[in-house]
């Protein structure tokens, strides 16, 4: 056969793709986007294929069920999350104050994914829905996310100590305390803005600060 009459193999996914995330990689970021705005057990399959613009089977032929789905997605949040930990809580050379700083303002970008202003009440964090619909989410998802909030827990703590041993905090401040003052404002912070607005939110942040460096601030800290 001569070899102009054989036709070239085409590659469909990669033209589908120029310009453009992979497939799966839509699906979860629009399964995300959905389980954040409507709720995990209010999002069907047909309402992530319609935003990403493919079938209900495309989506069962690259994670089976839903919730195998759910599962990809919150390990997805997971490694994100960590890797947020290792740049704020674990990067050396930051002030507690500093770390504090930079979460509230991560908080706040996370806020405007979803929100166009300060005055929004769109939820804006993955697991703060689930903590409250644990009746559709597996319990590895669960444990994961009881995990995440552990991790940030240890590394809080470890940040209080290093505050301690380089003098910014006083060499008796509380550990636990320190760290239970600002655990709660991450862990429920998309919950208070949905009732109050951002600014309530980076408000509670301020306080903390505030609170810690003129409860347990060195003089030179102070």
């Amino acid at each position: 056969m001569d070899q102009s009459e054989i036709a070239p193999v085409g590659r469909p996914e990669k033209k589908a793709r120029l310009g453009q995330p992979p497939m799966k990689t839509q699906i979860k970021q629009a399964a995300r986007d959905l389980f954040i705005q409507r709720g995990i057990g209010d999002v069907s399959y047909g309402d992530i294929a319609e935003v990403v613009n493919t079938t209900r089977a495309n989506l069962h032929y690259h994670f089976g069920n839903k919730e195998a789905l759910i599962e990809a997605v919150f390990q997805e949040t997971f490694d994100s999350v960590e890797n947020t930990f290792q740049e704020i809580w674990a990067k050396p050379g930051l002030t507690l104050d500093q770390r504090i700083e930079l979460t509230a303002k991560d908080s706040a970008e996370r806020f405007y994914q979803f929100n166009d202003h300060e005055k929004g009440r769109r939820p804006w964090s993955l697991s703060a829905q689930a903590r409250f619909t644990s009746q559709h989410i597996s319990p590895k998802v669960q444990t994961g996310i009881s995990n995440m909030s552990r991790r940030f827990e240890d590394y809080v703590t470890h940040a209080v100590k290093l505050a301690i041993g380089n003098g910014e905090l006083r060499h008796d401040a509380p550990v636990r305390t320190i760290v239970l003052m600002i655990s709660p404002i991450w862990n429920f912070g998309s919950l208070l803005t949905q009732h109050s607005g951002l600014k309530k939110l980076m408000d509670h942040y301020a306080a903390v600060r505030t609170t810690i460096n003129a409860a347990y601030g060195t003089p030179d800290d102070a």
